[in-house]
């Protein structure tokens, strides 16, 4: 859930970035947000099966695809104050009612850690790695960022900046031919907005988190940003310290507003000044006109800004002391202070198509022919990029030679042959009649950065082959000369016939 009303506040520093910008990045991802949605798309519900597992596939491989290199991170153990939410959240996702308030909070995560441990089991037969919170994933995701382990989030979980994370991405647009995501980063949070993470984690108390769902009741977000504001020189948790120290009401002052002319805006009346003029003005008869933003320099005007400010503390911090986790040291210290240890390496493993065949045809009734078709790809590329940054290369899997130059969304690539790795199905019908080798299409840059030397003996019996075709068309085109030329021989022949037999007639009469 997060905070509410996090995302509206945070619009104006949002970014809308190309999803090919991540590319090389690596980044922590909330797996039980993607769980989430997965359950919630209407497309999939009665048409697939385990449909987070279908998105978490397919998503996964996109990504990788764009050289997005990604660590999932696990729900760990929820803290106490989220039994509330949490029990919410059980009633909606499967549908029942939450036994009667215990003793002791309830924060088991027994049925969605099954969905969670298959969808863990899939990335260790697809080579992804992942590990596990010590409490919250967007906690976990958070502490990657900041460490500098990860160059950022993907959640669409707004607690991640109140944990510390420094960039995070949400709402991706994977379906058309320029796929975008949406960017924010605390630095322009912090240097465009003057929201500081204590002063975020303020934001949470009072319009409501999982972990005070109803927030300060009777403060809303404009409210809550307006005393923020007005703070200076401190954070609105320091503010809150203080209210604890002194629980005392603080009388507001009163002042009695002067009239004031509607011309200059000045005290006194119109009337007045056109008669002996403003001493504000400086006139000795009528007054200078002012806009209607205008502010008065009176000690009225001076003293109202703060009255209001004033007024409106006393207004929040009287519904404040009134709430009963007042004053919120738990949640202050559940964002503020870290539980997760740092992760010192992210192995990566090269696809298991034994297991992910197995695996895709008990959980999601895929054939094994289309799973080794899904996986291959996975296959090629991390082979690909191994190659190219001089890292091992896994034997499952060779290319071979380089078919024929394609085009993929306007990408230049090529058709390549690879050896058929271990284990790889075929479909039965129609079964290829070579499966010593499989193809794949892959970007030309990349190959040719991986195998150069198969890209020149592709690009050399190119240009043999065309040499030959070139003399062909030259042999061709000499040989329809040739033809042309007596074809021209035989015209004047047939021309000189008639006029020859005319002139021997003519010798024969004379010799006669």
């Amino acid at each position: 859930m997060g905070v509410h009303e996090l995302w509206s506040i945070l619009e104006p520093v949002r970014k809308s970035v190309p999803l090919y910008s991540l590319s090389g990045k690596t980044l922590a991802v909330d797996l039980s947000l993607w769980v989430c949605e997965a359950q919630h798309v209407q497309a999939m519900m009665g048409r697939v099966t385990k449909p987070h597992l279908r998105n978490l596939f397919f998503r996964v491989s996109s990504l990788t695809l764009m050289g997005v290199k990604l660590v999932f991170v696990m729900e760990g153990e929820a803290p106490k104050l989220k039994a509330e939410t949490m029990n919410k959240r059980t009633q909606s996702r499967f549908g029942f009612k939450a036994a009667a308030p215990k003793k002791l909070p309830n924060t088991n995560r027994g049925r969605f850690k099954v969905v969670l441990r298959e969808c863990a089991e899939m990335l260790d037969n697809m080579g992804v790695p992942w590990v596990t919170a010590a409490g919250e994933a967007e906690a976990m995701c958070a502490f990657l960022d900041s460490q500098g382990l990860v160059d950022g989030c993907i959640t669409n979980d707004g607690d991640a900046f109140l944990y510390g994370a420094r960039t995070v991405y949400r709402n991706f647009n994977m379906n058309t031919k320029d796929p975008q995501v949406d960017c924010y980063q605390t630095c322009d949070v912090q240097s465009e907005l003057h929201l500081s993470r204590e002063n975020l984690v303020g934001l949470a108390i009072f319009l409501g988190c999982d972990y005070i769902p109803k927030g300060i009741q009777g403060v809303g977000k404009e409210q809550a940003l307006k005393l923020i504001f007005k703070l200076e020189g401190q954070t609105i948790l320091q503010k809150i310290s203080r209210w604890t120290e002194d629980n005392s009401y603080i009388p507001e002052s009163k002042m009695k507003k002067v009239p004031h002319c509607h011309l200059c805006r000045h005290p006194g009346s119109a009337k007045a000044h056109e008669k002996s003029g403003c001493l504000t003005c400086g006139s000795s008869r009528f007054c200078e006109p002012q806009d209607f933003d205008y502010q008065c320099p009176c000690d009225w005007h001076c003293g109202e800004q703060s009255r209001q400010a004033l007024s409106l503390e006393i207004n929040i911090r009287r519904k404040t002391l009134a709430n009963p986790l007042f004053p919120f040291t738990e949640i202050i210290h559940e964002f503020l202070i870290s539980k997760d240890k740092a992760v010192s390496h992210f192995k990566r493993r090269l696809p298991n198509i034994l297991l992910m065949q197995k695996f895709a045809y008990d959980k999601m009734e895929w054939p094994k022919h289309y799973t080794s078709e899904k996986v291959l790809v996975l296959m090629t590329y991390m082979n690909l990029m191994n190659k190219k940054c001089g890292r091992q290369v896994f034997q499952q899997v060779k290319p071979l030679r380089i078919l024929k130059p394609r085009v993929r969304n306007g990408v230049s690539c090529f058709e390549v042959a690879w050896t058929t790795p271990e284990n790889y199905a075929f479909p039965d019908d129609p079964a290829p009649e070579n499966q010593e080798e499989v193809r794949t299409i892959e970007e030309e840059s990349l190959f040719r950065a991986a195998y150069p030397e198969l890209v020149e003996i592709f690009q050399r019996d190119k240009a043999a082959a065309e040499e030959k075709k070139s003399k062909k068309k030259k042999q061709k085109s000499k040989k329809e000369k040739t033809v042309e030329g007596s074809d021209g021989i035989s015209d004047l022949l047939a021309q000189m016939i008639p006029v020859l037999l005319h002139l021997l007639q003519t010798e024969t009469v004379m010799i006669q």
